[in-house]
């Protein structure tokens, strides 16, 4: 099933295109037609608060009543709560949101035909998924999917939301790969095309060690965000080229500050925490849409790739609690092929542990 995100909203401006983002304007007509599966995706700062906050609220009158409000309960519950005519729909799925500050990702998936749907959190800067499923899920009309992310009087945000976006199809929940599928990946024969690695290929690692590739695959998400593409420049890291990323993809850090500071000979961090150094930026122009990829191995590696070294596929969230592993980028995966061992390659740094290494060089 081919998806394609019809709609973004941020705290600035709002984009519909039924014929899908990054495309031409089509003959898709925008009316109450029903978007039988989809996406609606929200992006969330959150700190601890002591009332409930809506972070959407959508709500019209014509043709029909219809609503749609995702809320924040001081608690950590995530509430869905979705109208269309008489008919009413409520999902509450308990979390930790709130007990300190994060970023999450709130999903809600749909698939009318087949009557299922899932409502998701996930916590990319530590792994922390929750999911629930939706019982004879709501689908959206296209009219309202253009309302949601343009009609800024019938549609409101919290300040907390970074984005919105809504897909013409369930979109993967959990971790997301972060790499550009042009990227050149160290192999046995030499550097190969990311997105030319099939399972059963080998890599090398950054030890030298030949490694069995167990799953490659990508994903397509809205260029904003923890997903808004960032580009790391040559010659820095080692590289021979640039290389764009995920604002989560992580990079490694090694030198003799990192084994001062944290006893390790190399540890890494998000590309975005990189940001404030010359070595890292936005990439430009940002297009609205990016289709990243990666790599799982046997064991969580960290990898050359256009000559810097990065993390392969970390699907931890989801490997750890296999039976969440058929709605994640991971499900066209046979469960005999899961790797038995699930760990990080180098201790991960947080933001402000990142920021410490000024003088660490990264390799």
């Amino acid at each position: 099933m081919t998806l394609k995100w019809i709609g973004t909203r941020t705290q600035e401006q709002g984009v519909f295109n039924p014929a899908g983002l990054g495309r031409a304007q089509g003959s898709v007509s925008v009316g109450s037609d029903l978007l039988a599966r989809g996406s609606l995706m929200l992006e969330v700062s959150v700190r601890p608060q002591v009332h409930p906050i809506n972070l959407l609220r959508f709500g019209a009158l014509d043709p029909w009543p219809s609503g749609l409000t995702v809320c924040l309960e001081p608690d950590g519950t995530i509430r869905l709560m979705m109208r269309q005519g008489a008919r009413h729909l409520a999902t509450a799925l308990k979390t930790t949101l709130g007990t300190d500050v994060q970023t999450a990702h709130i999903t809600y998936t749909w698939d009318a035909p087949a009557r299922s749907g899932r409502l998701c959190v996930y916590v990319p800067d530590h792994g922390r998924i929750w999911q629930t499923e939706v019982m004879s899920p709501f689908p959206l009309s296209t009219r309202d999917a253009q309302r949601i992310v343009t009609d800024t009087d019938g549609s409101m945000i919290d300040p907390s939301v970074g984005f919105v976006a809504i897909a013409d199809a369930p979109c993967p929940l959990g971790p997301i790969p972060g790499l550009s599928g042009s990227s050149g990946v160290n192999t046995p024969d030499g550097p190969k095309t990311l997105r030319d690695i099939v399972p059963g290929d080998f890599v090398t690692t950054h030890g030298g060690r030949s490694v069995r590739v167990l799953w490659a695959g990508c994903a397509t998400v809205p260029a904003l965000g923890r997903f808004a593409p960032m580009t790391l420049r040559q010659p820095y890291m080692g590289l021979w080229d640039d290389l764009v990323t995920s604002r989560d993809q992580r990079v490694c850090l090694a030198g003799s500050e990192v084994e001062y500071l944290f006893g390790e000979e190399r540890v890494s961090t998000a590309v975005r925490h990189l940001e404030v150094r010359n070595c890292a930026g936005p990439t430009r122009p940002t297009p609205q849409v990016m289709t990243y990829h990666q790599i799982l191995l046997e064991t969580h590696e960290i990898i050359v790739v256009n000559g810097a070294l990065v993390e392969s596929f970390d699907g931890s969230a989801v490997l750890n609690a296999s039976k969440l592993t058929k709605w994640s980028v991971l499900a066209d995966m046979a469960p005999e092929l899961r790797p038995q061992r699930v760990g990080l390659a180098a201790p991960v740094l947080q933001g402000y542990e990142a920021l410490t290494l000024t003088g660490a060089t990264i390799g």
